[in-house]
């Protein structure tokens, strides 16, 4: 699976994919007035042995109660588990690590060759982001990287649709939305929202949250609009 948009028939068969509640929010994609934010079952990480010094190794929680219970959880983040159709999943994208998430088949083989699908995923940042403290470089960072690992060579456009300051758990961020729109006129959600938020643990690492959701479901809208407000970290 291409995440969050498009996959091989075969690869998804073969299980390898391709590419692929927050207690304080200060801003987001729902609070934005031109955006519409919007996908193997996951399972919590463990925490790890703590060090010598009596802290966990960076990106892993300091706080496991955060990610307790039904939800999706990568490490230090998670978000309240989607009810059918939503399913589990691990891995989105290679730049997502240790990612698990949710998703949901909104068309199949529509080209002959590749599934077409919503997505809610959380997972760690690696050493490959640059990431120095600042979620809003990072964030940007990300998203031009996603912009080809999650829609392979399925023709896309990209427009931006908003982005700002985000708080979770007390952990600051940035977030960025675009609008994806597929070319092919086979499809009958051909405009997503995609949405990549990213989170500073505090430790020198970061945490990351990326969606793609039709705009013409406002139902999978919804459901990743609490999914998004609902985002522990920490």
């Amino acid at each position: 699976m291409v995440g969050g948009a498009v996959a091989c028939v075969m690869l998804v068969i073969a299980g390898f994919f391709v590419i692929t509640s927050g207690d304080d929010e200060k801003a987001g994609p729902e609070n934005q007035p031109t955006s519409q934010p919007t996908g193997e079952p996951s399972e919590s990480q463990p925490t790890g042995p703590p060090s010598a010094s009596g802290t966990t190794t960076p990106g892993q929680s300091k706080n496991p109660k955060l990610h307790e219970g039904e939800r999706i959880s990568s490490d230090a983040i998670s978000f309240p588990r989607r009810s059918s159709p939503w399913s589990d999943r691990k891995r989105l994208v290679a730049q997502l690590q240790n990612s698990s998430g949710q998703y949901m088949l909104l068309q199949e083989n529509f080209d002959g060759q590749n599934d077409w699908y919503a997505d809610i995923f959380v997972g760690a940042l690696g050493t490959a982001s640059g990431f120095n403290g600042d979620p809003k470089a990072t964030a940007a960072w990300l998203s031009r990287e996603v912009q080809t690992s999650m829609y392979g060579d399925v023709p896309v456009t990209f427009k931006s649709a908003g982005s700002g300051a985000v708080t979770r758990s007390g952990k600051s961020g940035w977030f960025i939305q675009q609008t994806v729109t597929a070319k092919s006129t086979q499809l009958t959600a051909r405009v997503l929202t995609l949405t990549v938020a990213v989170f500073d643990l505090g430790d020198g690492t970061a945490v990351a949250y990326i969606s793609d959701i039709p705009i013409n479901r406002p139902d999978l809208r919804t459901a990743e609009s609490q999914a998004y407000k609902g985002i522990n970290v920490g």
